[in-house]
Protein backbone atom coordinates (compact mmCIF):
# COMPACT_ATOMS: atom_id res chain seq x y z
CA UNK A 1 0.00 0.00 0.00
CA UNK A 2 1.10 3.21 -1.00
CA UNK A 3 0.38 6.76 0.01
CA UNK A 4 -1.99 7.39 -3.14
CA UNK A 5 -3.78 4.56 -1.80
CA UNK A 6 -4.86 5.75 1.82
CA UNK A 7 -4.92 9.03 0.31
CA UNK A 8 -7.71 7.75 -1.90
CA UNK A 9 -9.62 6.20 1.22
CA UNK A 10 -9.67 10.08 2.80
CA UNK A 11 -10.92 11.34 -0.30
CA UNK A 12 -13.70 8.84 -0.89
CA UNK A 13 -15.04 9.16 2.93
CA UNK A 14 -14.71 13.16 2.25
CA UNK A 15 -17.15 12.85 -0.87
CA UNK A 16 -20.09 11.16 0.94
CA UNK A 17 -20.54 14.72 2.99
CA UNK A 18 -19.44 16.87 -0.23
CA UNK A 19 -22.16 19.98 0.09
CA UNK A 20 -23.44 18.67 3.44
CA UNK A 21 -20.23 20.93 5.37
CA UNK A 22 -20.89 24.08 3.85
CA UNK A 23 -19.74 26.71 4.20
CA UNK A 24 -17.36 24.47 5.01
CA UNK A 25 -14.94 22.18 3.16
CA UNK A 26 -15.16 18.53 3.06
CA UNK A 27 -11.77 16.92 4.49
CA UNK A 28 -11.62 13.41 5.00
CA UNK A 29 -9.09 11.56 7.08
CA UNK A 30 -7.23 8.37 7.45
CA UNK A 31 -4.88 7.10 10.50
CA UNK A 32 -2.77 4.61 10.51
CA UNK A 33 0.20 2.97 13.09
CA UNK A 34 3.18 2.59 12.85
CA UNK A 35 3.19 -0.63 11.29
CA UNK A 36 0.80 0.65 8.23
CA UNK A 37 -2.45 -0.54 10.07
CA UNK A 38 -5.27 1.78 9.14
CA UNK A 39 -6.64 3.00 12.75
CA UNK A 40 -9.77 5.27 11.88
CA UNK A 41 -11.20 6.71 8.77
CA UNK A 42 -13.02 10.17 9.21
CA UNK A 43 -14.99 12.70 7.33
CA UNK A 44 -16.21 16.21 8.40
CA UNK A 45 -20.39 15.87 8.17
CA UNK A 46 -21.52 19.40 9.20
CA UNK A 47 -20.09 22.93 9.53
CA UNK A 48 -20.09 23.54 13.66
CA UNK A 49 -18.97 19.80 14.60
CA UNK A 50 -15.97 17.94 14.25
CA UNK A 51 -13.62 18.23 11.31
CA UNK A 52 -12.09 15.12 9.70
CA UNK A 53 -9.23 14.93 11.36
CA UNK A 54 -10.82 14.78 14.87
CA UNK A 55 -13.10 11.98 14.00
CA UNK A 56 -11.00 10.19 12.67
CA UNK A 57 -8.58 10.05 16.27
CA UNK A 58 -11.97 9.68 18.12
CA UNK A 59 -12.81 6.92 16.13
CA UNK A 60 -9.35 5.41 16.46
CA UNK A 61 -9.52 6.43 20.37
CA UNK A 62 -12.76 4.73 20.86
CA UNK A 63 -11.38 1.01 19.71
CA UNK A 64 -7.72 1.31 21.00
CA UNK A 65 -8.91 2.07 24.62
CA UNK A 66 -12.35 0.92 25.51
CA UNK A 67 -12.18 3.17 28.74
CA UNK A 68 -11.67 6.09 26.65
CA UNK A 69 -15.08 5.28 25.16
CA UNK A 70 -16.71 4.39 27.95
CA UNK A 71 -15.50 7.28 30.07
CA UNK A 72 -16.22 9.68 27.17
CA UNK A 73 -20.04 8.40 27.01
CA UNK A 74 -20.40 9.06 30.76
CA UNK A 75 -18.60 12.61 31.16
CA UNK A 76 -20.99 13.62 27.69
CA UNK A 77 -24.12 12.49 29.19
CA UNK A 78 -23.46 14.04 32.62
CA UNK A 79 -22.75 17.45 30.48
CA UNK A 80 -25.47 17.43 27.50
CA UNK A 81 -27.78 14.95 28.87
CA UNK A 82 -27.77 12.51 25.82
CA UNK A 83 -27.60 8.68 25.17
CA UNK A 84 -25.61 6.98 22.54
CA UNK A 85 -27.66 3.87 21.07
CA UNK A 86 -24.25 1.89 20.72
CA UNK A 87 -20.41 2.54 20.10
CA UNK A 88 -20.90 2.74 16.27
CA UNK A 89 -23.51 5.55 17.45
CA UNK A 90 -21.21 7.31 19.70
CA UNK A 91 -18.19 7.16 16.83
CA UNK A 92 -20.77 8.31 14.14
CA UNK A 93 -22.39 10.75 16.12
CA UNK A 94 -22.20 14.64 15.50
CA UNK A 95 -20.59 15.39 19.03
CA UNK A 96 -19.97 18.96 20.73
CA UNK A 97 -16.50 19.87 19.45
CA UNK A 98 -14.88 21.63 22.12
CA UNK A 99 -15.86 18.94 24.73
CA UNK A 100 -14.28 16.04 22.50
CA UNK A 101 -11.51 18.11 21.69
CA UNK A 102 -10.67 19.10 25.38
CA UNK A 103 -11.25 15.37 26.28
CA UNK A 104 -8.98 13.65 23.38
CA UNK A 105 -6.12 16.31 24.77
CA UNK A 106 -6.66 15.00 28.29
CA UNK A 107 -7.21 11.41 27.91
CA UNK A 108 -5.51 9.88 24.60
CA UNK A 109 -3.28 8.40 26.53
CA UNK A 110 -0.38 8.49 24.05
CA UNK A 111 -1.83 6.04 21.95
CA UNK A 112 -1.13 7.47 18.91
CA UNK A 113 2.38 9.00 19.26
CA UNK A 114 4.23 8.03 16.06
CA UNK A 115 1.09 7.46 13.99
CA UNK A 116 0.75 9.09 10.79
CA UNK A 117 -2.30 10.54 9.00
CA UNK A 118 -3.64 11.33 5.71
CA UNK A 119 -5.59 14.63 4.95
CA UNK A 120 -7.30 15.76 2.10
CA UNK A 121 -6.45 19.53 2.92
CA UNK A 122 -3.76 20.89 5.21
CA UNK A 123 -4.96 20.96 8.62
CA UNK A 124 -6.51 24.38 10.09
CA UNK A 125 -4.67 26.63 11.96
CA UNK A 126 -7.41 29.10 13.36
CA UNK A 127 -9.69 28.55 16.26
CA UNK A 128 -13.18 29.67 15.18
CA UNK A 129 -16.24 27.23 16.20
CA UNK A 130 -14.04 24.38 16.68
CA UNK A 131 -10.13 24.16 17.79
CA UNK A 132 -6.97 24.16 15.78
CA UNK A 133 -6.90 20.23 13.82
CA UNK A 134 -3.09 20.80 13.24
CA UNK A 135 -2.31 22.28 17.15
CA UNK A 136 -4.57 18.36 17.71
CA UNK A 137 -2.63 16.62 15.27
CA UNK A 138 0.98 18.24 16.84
CA UNK A 139 -0.30 17.47 20.88
CA UNK A 140 -0.99 14.08 19.81
CA UNK A 141 2.85 13.50 18.80
CA UNK A 142 1.93 12.01 15.29
CA UNK A 143 5.06 11.25 13.51
CA UNK A 144 4.06 12.25 9.49
CA UNK A 145 1.02 14.11 8.04
CA UNK A 146 0.51 13.69 4.27
CA UNK A 147 -1.68 16.89 2.94
CA UNK A 148 -3.36 16.36 -0.49
CA UNK A 149 -4.46 19.85 -1.26
CA UNK A 150 -2.88 23.36 0.43
CA UNK A 151 -5.12 25.74 2.15
CA UNK A 152 -5.53 28.64 0.31
CA UNK A 153 -8.44 30.06 2.68
CA UNK A 154 -6.23 33.00 4.80
CA UNK A 155 -8.77 31.93 7.49
CA UNK A 156 -7.24 28.89 8.04
CA UNK A 157 -4.50 28.33 6.38
CA UNK A 158 -0.72 27.64 8.55
CA UNK A 159 -1.58 24.27 10.04
CA UNK A 160 1.92 22.46 8.26
CA UNK A 161 3.79 25.53 9.84
CA UNK A 162 2.34 24.16 13.61
CA UNK A 163 3.13 20.40 12.24
CA UNK A 164 6.78 21.29 11.23
CA UNK A 165 7.17 23.09 14.50
CA UNK A 166 6.08 19.85 16.61
CA UNK A 167 8.39 18.01 14.30
CA UNK A 168 6.33 16.43 12.19
CA UNK A 169 7.75 15.12 8.90
CA UNK A 170 4.90 16.90 6.08
CA UNK A 171 4.51 15.75 2.74
CA UNK A 172 2.14 17.70 0.00
CA UNK A 173 0.50 16.87 -3.25
CA UNK A 174 -0.56 13.61 -2.76
CA UNK A 175 -3.62 13.12 -4.94
CA UNK A 176 -3.36 16.83 -5.44
CA UNK A 177 -5.54 17.08 -8.57
CA UNK A 178 -8.35 14.66 -6.78
CA UNK A 179 -7.90 17.12 -3.39
CA UNK A 180 -8.52 19.83 -5.25
CA UNK A 181 -11.22 18.71 -7.42
CA UNK A 182 -12.96 17.76 -3.41
CA UNK A 183 -12.46 21.29 -2.16
CA UNK A 184 -13.63 22.95 -5.43
CA UNK A 185 -17.18 23.15 -4.20
CA UNK A 186 -15.78 25.43 -1.20
CA UNK A 187 -14.03 27.69 -3.07
CA UNK A 188 -16.74 28.44 -5.16
CA UNK A 189 -18.89 28.63 -2.35
CA UNK A 190 -16.82 31.73 -0.65
CA UNK A 191 -16.05 33.29 -4.19
CA UNK A 192 -18.27 33.40 -6.93
CA UNK A 193 -21.04 30.56 -5.87
CA UNK A 194 -21.63 27.27 -6.06
CA UNK A 195 -24.15 25.99 -7.85
CA UNK A 196 -24.92 22.39 -8.37
CA UNK A 197 -28.12 20.65 -10.48
CA UNK A 198 -29.25 17.52 -8.92
CA UNK A 199 -31.46 14.81 -10.49
CA UNK A 200 -33.14 11.75 -9.67
CA UNK A 201 -33.13 8.70 -12.01
CA UNK A 202 -33.47 5.33 -12.60
CA UNK A 203 -30.71 3.04 -14.43
CA UNK A 204 -32.62 3.61 -17.56
CA UNK A 205 -33.16 7.08 -17.28
CA UNK A 206 -36.88 7.72 -16.37
CA UNK A 207 -36.70 10.85 -14.71
CA UNK A 208 -40.97 11.02 -13.77
CA UNK A 209 -42.74 10.27 -11.32
CA UNK A 210 -41.30 9.63 -7.22
CA UNK A 211 -38.27 7.99 -7.71
CA UNK A 212 -35.87 7.33 -4.50
CA UNK A 213 -36.22 6.21 -1.02
CA UNK A 214 -36.87 7.89 1.69
CA UNK A 215 -33.56 7.75 2.95
CA UNK A 216 -32.72 9.18 -0.40
CA UNK A 217 -35.51 12.41 0.20
CA UNK A 218 -33.84 13.06 4.22
CA UNK A 219 -30.74 13.28 2.14
CA UNK A 220 -31.85 15.54 -0.14
CA UNK A 221 -33.25 17.83 2.23
CA UNK A 222 -30.49 17.92 4.48
CA UNK A 223 -28.58 19.46 1.24
CA UNK A 224 -31.55 21.69 1.01
CA UNK A 225 -30.85 23.13 4.46
CA UNK A 226 -27.48 24.33 3.58
CA UNK A 227 -28.70 25.80 0.58
CA UNK A 228 -29.37 29.83 0.01
CA UNK A 229 -31.57 28.64 -2.67
CA UNK A 230 -32.90 26.02 -4.33
CA UNK A 231 -34.15 26.00 -8.31
CA UNK A 232 -36.28 24.96 -9.99
CA UNK A 233 -38.44 25.81 -13.34
CA UNK A 234 -41.55 27.55 -13.95
CA UNK A 235 -43.27 24.61 -15.25
CA UNK A 236 -42.29 22.14 -12.56
CA UNK A 237 -44.05 24.85 -9.95
CA UNK A 238 -46.78 24.76 -11.69
CA UNK A 239 -47.13 20.95 -12.59
CA UNK A 240 -45.65 19.67 -8.89
CA UNK A 241 -46.88 22.11 -6.45
CA UNK A 242 -43.90 21.55 -4.19
CA UNK A 243 -42.93 23.30 -0.89
CA UNK A 244 -38.98 22.68 -1.09
CA UNK A 245 -38.67 22.73 2.50
CA UNK A 246 -36.05 20.63 4.59
CA UNK A 247 -39.03 19.09 6.99
CA UNK A 248 -37.80 15.31 6.28
CA UNK A 249 -34.18 16.37 7.43
CA UNK A 250 -32.96 14.41 10.17
CA UNK A 251 -29.28 14.31 10.09
CA UNK A 252 -29.45 10.89 11.92
CA UNK A 253 -25.93 11.26 13.44
CA UNK A 254 -27.49 13.59 15.91
CA UNK A 255 -31.06 13.39 16.31
CA UNK A 256 -31.48 9.67 16.14
CA UNK A 257 -28.22 8.79 17.76
CA UNK A 258 -27.90 11.25 20.00
CA UNK A 259 -30.90 12.84 21.93
CA UNK A 260 -30.59 16.29 23.85
CA UNK A 261 -32.70 16.60 26.85
CA UNK A 262 -33.69 18.33 30.02
CA UNK A 263 -30.89 17.15 32.72
CA UNK A 264 -33.72 16.56 35.49
CA UNK A 265 -35.04 13.85 32.68
CA UNK A 266 -31.56 11.97 32.25
CA UNK A 267 -31.19 8.87 34.86
CA UNK A 268 -28.48 10.29 37.04
CA UNK A 269 -27.63 6.57 37.99
CA UNK A 270 -24.29 5.12 36.93
CA UNK A 271 -24.19 5.19 32.92
CA UNK A 272 -21.25 3.15 30.98
CA UNK A 273 -21.02 1.84 27.33
CA UNK A 274 -21.16 -1.57 27.88
CA UNK A 275 -19.11 -4.80 26.69
CA UNK A 276 -21.80 -4.80 23.45
CA UNK A 277 -21.38 -0.99 23.11
CA UNK A 278 -24.39 -0.10 24.36
CA UNK A 279 -25.29 2.81 26.76
CA UNK A 280 -26.84 1.27 30.06
CA UNK A 281 -27.46 1.80 33.90
CA UNK A 282 -26.34 -0.34 36.91
CA UNK A 283 -29.74 -2.44 35.94
CA UNK A 284 -28.37 -2.83 32.53
CA UNK A 285 -30.95 -1.41 30.89
CA UNK A 286 -31.16 1.11 27.94
CA UNK A 287 -31.25 4.25 29.49
CA UNK A 288 -34.72 5.67 27.66
CA UNK A 289 -34.08 9.52 27.21
CA UNK A 290 -36.44 11.77 23.91
CA UNK A 291 -34.21 12.67 21.85
CA UNK A 292 -34.42 16.03 20.18
CA UNK A 293 -31.62 18.03 18.03
CA UNK A 294 -29.33 20.10 19.84
CA UNK A 295 -29.92 23.82 19.91
CA UNK A 296 -26.94 24.63 17.75
CA UNK A 297 -28.71 22.81 14.87
CA UNK A 298 -30.89 25.45 13.49
CA UNK A 299 -32.17 24.42 10.10
CA UNK A 300 -33.77 27.02 7.44
CA UNK A 301 -35.83 26.05 4.49
CA UNK A 302 -33.92 28.03 1.51
CA UNK A 303 -35.29 30.23 -0.84
CA UNK A 304 -36.73 29.48 -4.30
CA UNK A 305 -35.67 30.83 -7.70
CA UNK A 306 -37.91 30.03 -10.54
CA UNK A 307 -36.33 30.24 -13.65
CA UNK A 308 -39.01 31.42 -15.77
CA UNK A 309 -40.11 34.20 -17.82
CA UNK A 310 -43.61 35.38 -16.11
CA UNK A 311 -44.26 37.20 -13.19
CA UNK A 312 -44.31 35.99 -9.25
CA UNK A 313 -47.75 37.43 -9.76
CA UNK A 314 -48.66 35.11 -12.56
CA UNK A 315 -47.89 31.69 -10.01
CA UNK A 316 -50.98 30.42 -7.88
CA UNK A 317 -50.25 31.45 -4.39
CA UNK A 318 -51.37 28.69 -2.89
CA UNK A 319 -48.74 26.40 -4.52
CA UNK A 320 -47.22 24.98 -0.62
CA UNK A 321 -43.56 26.64 -1.49
CA UNK A 322 -44.92 30.31 -1.34
CA UNK A 323 -46.27 28.86 1.98
CA UNK A 324 -43.40 28.58 4.04
CA UNK A 325 -42.33 31.33 6.49
CA UNK A 326 -39.49 33.54 6.14
CA UNK A 327 -38.72 32.41 2.77
CA UNK A 328 -38.24 34.87 0.03
CA UNK A 329 -39.10 33.57 -3.68
CA UNK A 330 -37.45 35.15 -7.04
CA UNK A 331 -38.50 34.57 -10.36
CA UNK A 332 -35.90 35.50 -12.89
CA UNK A 333 -34.20 34.10 -15.84
CA UNK A 334 -30.90 34.43 -14.40
CA UNK A 335 -29.33 32.92 -11.02
CA UNK A 336 -29.86 35.44 -8.02
CA UNK A 337 -27.23 37.57 -7.35
CA UNK A 338 -26.61 36.78 -3.70
CA UNK A 339 -26.61 33.46 -4.25
CA UNK A 340 -23.99 31.58 -3.07
CA UNK A 341 -24.52 27.77 -2.57
CA UNK A 342 -27.85 27.00 -5.02
CA UNK A 343 -28.78 23.23 -5.57
CA UNK A 344 -31.22 23.46 -8.93
CA UNK A 345 -33.84 20.68 -9.07
CA UNK A 346 -34.27 19.46 -12.35
CA UNK A 347 -37.09 17.90 -14.41
CA UNK A 348 -36.92 15.33 -16.75
CA UNK A 349 -36.24 17.92 -19.79
CA UNK A 350 -34.54 21.30 -17.65
CA UNK A 351 -30.77 19.71 -17.52
CA UNK A 352 -29.52 21.51 -20.91
CA UNK A 353 -31.81 25.07 -19.18
CA UNK A 354 -29.83 25.33 -15.88
CA UNK A 355 -26.94 24.00 -16.90
CA UNK A 356 -25.20 26.83 -17.78
CA UNK A 357 -25.12 28.07 -13.97
CA UNK A 358 -24.15 25.28 -12.67
CA UNK A 359 -20.82 23.70 -12.26
CA UNK A 360 -21.35 20.38 -10.59
CA UNK A 361 -24.11 17.94 -11.11
CA UNK A 362 -25.00 15.57 -8.45
CA UNK A 363 -27.42 12.52 -9.94
CA UNK A 364 -29.12 9.71 -7.55
CA UNK A 365 -30.07 6.79 -9.43
CA UNK A 366 -32.39 3.81 -8.05
CA UNK A 367 -31.44 0.38 -9.62
CA UNK A 368 -34.73 -0.03 -11.25
CA UNK A 369 -36.16 0.20 -14.42
CA UNK A 370 -39.49 2.27 -15.55
CA UNK A 371 -41.48 2.89 -18.58
CA UNK A 372 -41.63 6.71 -18.91
CA UNK A 373 -40.55 9.51 -19.76
CA UNK A 374 -36.72 9.46 -19.65
CA UNK A 375 -33.82 12.31 -18.66
CA UNK A 376 -33.15 14.35 -21.91
CA UNK A 377 -29.82 15.97 -21.89
CA UNK A 378 -26.86 17.27 -24.25
CA UNK A 379 -24.24 17.53 -22.08
CA UNK A 380 -20.73 16.42 -21.00
CA UNK A 381 -19.80 15.14 -17.64
CA UNK A 382 -16.90 13.91 -16.05
CA UNK A 383 -17.53 11.54 -12.94
CA UNK A 384 -15.85 12.84 -9.53
CA UNK A 385 -17.36 10.44 -7.18
CA UNK A 386 -19.33 7.34 -7.35
CA UNK A 387 -20.85 5.85 -4.31
CA UNK A 388 -20.97 2.41 -3.18
CA UNK A 389 -23.75 -0.57 -1.44
CA UNK A 390 -23.49 0.67 2.12
CA UNK A 391 -23.51 4.32 1.67
CA UNK A 392 -25.38 5.35 4.84
CA UNK A 393 -27.62 8.36 2.94
CA UNK A 394 -29.47 5.73 0.97
CA UNK A 395 -30.82 2.21 0.53
CA UNK A 396 -29.13 -0.30 -0.63
CA UNK A 397 -30.22 -0.79 -4.23
CA UNK A 398 -29.33 3.29 -4.72
CA UNK A 399 -26.33 5.44 -5.43
CA UNK A 400 -25.91 8.35 -6.54
CA UNK A 401 -22.92 10.34 -8.35
CA UNK A 402 -20.58 13.53 -8.10
CA UNK A 403 -20.13 14.85 -11.75
CA UNK A 404 -18.39 17.69 -13.17
CA UNK A 405 -20.66 19.77 -15.91
CA UNK A 406 -17.72 20.25 -19.05
CA UNK A 407 -18.34 23.14 -21.00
Amino acid sequence: MNDEFYMDLALRAAWRYQALTLPNPAVGCVLLDRGGRVLGIGAHKKAGFLHAEANAVFAALCDLDVNFAQDFACEYAREFGVKFQNLEALKSALLQPSFAYDFILNRHGGLLRGACAYVTLEPCAHRGKTPSCAELLAQLGLSRVVIGARDTNAQAAGGAEILRRGSIEIKFDVCHAAAEELAEPFYLARESGFCFIKINATLNGAAHGRIGSEKQRVFVHELRSVCDYVGVGGQTVRADRPTLDVRAAKFDEISALVGSVDKPLLDTRVAKLGEIGTLTNSTDKLINTSCTAPRNLKLRAPDVWIRSRRALSDFDASIPLFGVAGRKVEVSRSLPADAKITMIEAGASSFDEFAQFASHALIFYSAQMRNAGNFRANAALRPLFISRAGDPHLEANEFYGWFKILK
